[in-house]
């Protein structure tokens, strides 16, 4: 049986006399191989029960199942999404970026019949994890021991001997959802088992009670099987210890989305991306609970939701009791020393307009009615030496709530 294994980024541009530390072919056991057959298994299993109507690929190279958009709820219909309430804003003053765009919006897209959406299906060969089933499903290839959040970077704690480090901005309120842009970079990452992110969290709950919905970019190559950024989603209701059909999971690979648009879905590749010193490029997010279901908007489309039903009354069911929004990075235990996996595109705060990652135009919805209001998240940097946040809110000016986010990892200050 074939193990699992741990791929190192071949991108010439990072340093290639950094420590490197992989497997050895002792250390693939026959339980590890053993762990990734329960994968892939796992997956044939769930591409094995689609009614899938037509493939695609798209030139990014996704392979896409086409299924009627019924069968995703046992022949009901999905509900209806909230009206467009205004559209995505892009001219910000001198500061102008153009919304990325996907492959499926395009003009010549191949899309599947009428009444089919879209499903991203990665090849099986491509997914090769070192971890068992429930670790691979996790946030972050490991899955949490039920302890105690008690502030926001705890929000995925650490897991065997990973450390997640964050740059984020965190409030407590009550919410009914937020919108928001990031900006969109290619990203370095230097291992196949650590991933790269900028997201949204909306967060209720503590302990094994805690529950997340989350949204943003992410590049993380041991779940989709390439080095490229794409679109996520992301859920828990039980406090990250436990995977699965309707308990949490990735995008697609546990049950809980309904995918709802035929252009833009969870896995999607973002393009095109910003260039360092050159044009800027941003995804305009906004997820907002709606009769019964958190809506997910992505560049002004209505894409699916997470049935509320999915949450407890003490958790997400009806609102939100923290709303956070930064970066994150797993730095894998499996490697010696500080990940050189970037941050944003890798640059630092300072660095601003074109050469560095924002966020901007953060609000929160803050009754049923949909009021938007500027969100005020207090920073937070715990290795600001490896990633850092210089933030901005209510700043009055075009860009409203926003921040610079960023970092290179490994440095002469972060060893």
């Amino acid at each position: 049986m074939q193990g699992g294994t741990i791929d190192r980024n071949p991108d010439p541009g990072q340093d290639q006399n950094a420590p490197k530390e992989t497997l050895s072919a002792e250390a693939l056991t026959r339980e590890a191989a053993e762990r990734l057959d329960e994968i892939h298994q796992y997956l044939s299993d769930r591409y094995a029960r689609r009614e899938v109507v037509a493939q695609s690929e798209t030139p990014g190279g996704l392979y896409l199942d086409w299924v009627p958009i019924e069968s995703q709820l046992g022949g009901e219909k999905p509900a209806e999404p909230p009206d467009d309430d205004r559209p995505v804003r892009t001219d910000q003053g001198d500061h102008r970026a153009e919304l990325t765009r996907f492959e499926l919006e395009r003009d010549d897209a191949e899309l599947g019949p009428p009444g089919s959406i879209p499903l991203l299906r990665v090849p099986i060969d491509r997914i090769n994890p070192t971890v068992g089933l429930n670790d691979w499903l996790a946030k972050s290839g490991h899955a949490r021991r039920p302890a105690p959040v008690d502030t926001p970077h705890e929000i995925a704690p650490p897991a065997a001997a990973d450390q997640h480090k964050y740059a984020y901005t965190s409030q407590s309120l009550t919410c009914y959802g937020t919108e928001g842009n990031i900006n969109a970079w290619p990203v370095f990452v230097e291992w196949s088992d650590e991933f790269s992110l900028g997201q949204l969290w909306l967060v209720r709950g503590s302990g094994t009670g805690l529950q997340t919905l989350e949204v943003g970019q992410q590049t993380y190559k041991d779940l989709y099987g390439d080095w490229q950024p794409h679109l996520f989603t992301y859920y828990t209701t039980n406090g990250y210890t436990q995977q699965g059909d309707n308990k949490g999971g990735y995008n697609e690979s546990v049950a809980g989305w309904v995918q709802y648009a035929t252009t833009i879905h969870p896995g999607a590749l973002l393009t095109p991306l910003s260039v360092f010193g050159g044009a800027q490029y941003q995804v305009a997010l906004k997820v907002q609970l709606w009769q019964g279901n958190w809506w997910l908007r992505v560049n002004g489309t209505w894409i699916g939701y997470y049935p509320a039903s999915l949450y407890s009354t003490s958790g997400l069911r009806s609102q939100a009791g923290r709303l956070d929004w930064g970066g994150e990075v797993v730095d894998s235990g499996a490697h010696a020393g500080t990940t050189a996996t970037d941050m944003g595109n890798g640059h630092w705060p300072y660095e601003g307009w074109q050469h560095c990652a924002y966020m901007n135009d953060l609000r929160y919805q803050s009754d049923t009615a949909g009021t938007m209001t500027d969100y005020n998240g207090a920073r937070g940097a715990p290795t600001p030496n490896c990633y850092d946040i210089e933030t901005h809110m209510s700043s009055g000016g075009s860009w409203g709530s926003y921040f610079w986010w960023g970092g290179s990892g490994r440095n002469s200050s972060c060893p």
